[in-house]
């Protein structure tokens, strides 16, 4: 709906990639403990989160670890404006 958050919509996937985690890579992992940890502030650091989605991206092991930014990457492609 028009009164949910699109950030809070993207913190919760990142939640839900951070539970599934086998815990097998580092990138998996720790990157998505820090992103959601990152993601749970007031005023995110996009470049930041940019570079640690990147890593995640192309150093996790499984399509877990690789898609777990996706969201996070589409929230900052499709809506520029919640980054004030």
């Amino acid at each position: 709906s028009d009164k949910d958050s699109i950030r809070g919509a993207a913190l919760n996937l990142m939640r839900f990639f951070e539970d599934e985690s086998c815990g097998q890579c580092t990138p998996c992992r720790v990157g998505t403990e820090k992103a959601v940890k990152l993601m749970s502030a007031a005023k995110w650091d996009e470049d930041l989160l940019r570079e640690l989605g990147d890593v995640m991206a192309s150093a996790s092991i499984c399509g877990l670890g690789q898609a777990a930014p996706n969201p996070l990457f589409c929230l900052l492609k499709y809506f520029p404006e919640e980054f004030p």
